[in-house]
């Protein structure tokens, strides 16, 4: 019988590596998100509460990500309603917060933007699960349509006070450019991390999840099939983590990783996995 990840996994933070603190927190901060610690050379937000959701830290000699390698794709932020979604973005558009594009992908409504550095940010709503199209073989039908962004500004209401993202925001699902879709990469995600297979997007990326959602991770070859790493000291993604239910749903990931032969670092309540392009998976148990 084969492994499967603790459905009642969640996303926890994304760690990036930056190149000027000062300017990142204050662009972050003008989107909304909430400081909760800052010093010389990192900072936490919250997003709605003071649970981390983004971290920064800057390093000395960083140098930016190349074009066209592997790495964050985008870290995508989850509001609880299509409300709360027309009160950020007519807030954020409000106040000059310039959009990439937006997409309406069946199961989701979501806006892009990059940070001054250039990673990429989704912010979206889910629409309610039983208006997803879910296969008899459990995959999910998705797809990149038009949104119909003046029905999402309709519902702004500008007398709603402005605090930043609104109570129950929460990191919704990372996604990353890598060099390939081969059996190692499965091997990692399916056989050793148990993720279900969610959607193959036009053969080109893989959308994977715990517990039957759309897409906690996914992975996409956007950049070029075989496209390199980059640099160790590369601005951009360091890090995410992964909250499980319990110490006992952390014990199984920990014997399944032995069993399939994967690398981890074990810190006791934590395990430190790399992911397809050398980033740390850190999965902990929610508190």
């Amino acid at each position: 019988m084969s492994f499967t990840l603790d459905p009642q996994m969640k996303l926890g933070y994304t760690q990036l590596r930056v190149l000027d603190i000062q300017k990142q927190t204050a662009f972050y901060q003008s989107l909304g998100f909430q400081l909760i610690e800052q010093t010389t050379d990192h900072a936490i937000f919250g997003a709605g509460s003071n649970e981390p959701v983004l971290i920064l830290v800057q390093e000395n000699n960083t140098i930016p990500r190349p074009p066209r390698t592997t790495g964050l794709f985008h870290f995508a932020i989850l509001v609880k309603s299509k409300e709360d979604l027309g009160h950020v973005i007519g807030n954020l558009a409000n106040r000059g917060i310039r959009f990439t594009g937006a997409g309406d992908h069946l199961y989701s409504e979501a806006f892009y933007l990059n940070d001054p550095e250039g990673n990429g940010i989704e912010i979206y709503h889910d629409r309610p699960h039983d208006e997803w199209t879910i296969h008899e073989d459990g995959t999910i039908e998705t797809d990149t349509l038009p949104v119909d962004v003046q029905a999402i500004l309709d519902l702004y209401d500008p007398s709603r006070p402005w605090t930043g993202f609104p109570d129950g925001t929460i990191l919704g699902h990372i996604h990353l450019n890598v060099s390939k879709l081969d059996d190692s990469l499965k091997h990692l995600y399916f056989d050793a991390l148990g993720f279900d297979f969610k959607t193959n997007f036009h053969e080109s990326a893989y959308f994977i999840s715990a517990g039957g959602y759309h897409h906690h991770i996914a992975l996409n070859t956007w950049m070029g099939v075989g496209a390199p790493l980059p640099p160790l000291a590369s601005s951009g993604l360091m890090a995410y983590s992964l909250h499980l239910s319990s110490l006992e749903k952390l014990e199984e990931l920990r014997q399944n990783l032995i069993k399939e032969n994967v690398l981890f670092t074990d810190e006791g309540e934590k395990l430190v996995v790399k992911d397809v392009n050398g980033h740390d998976m850190i999965f902990g148990v929610t508190k």
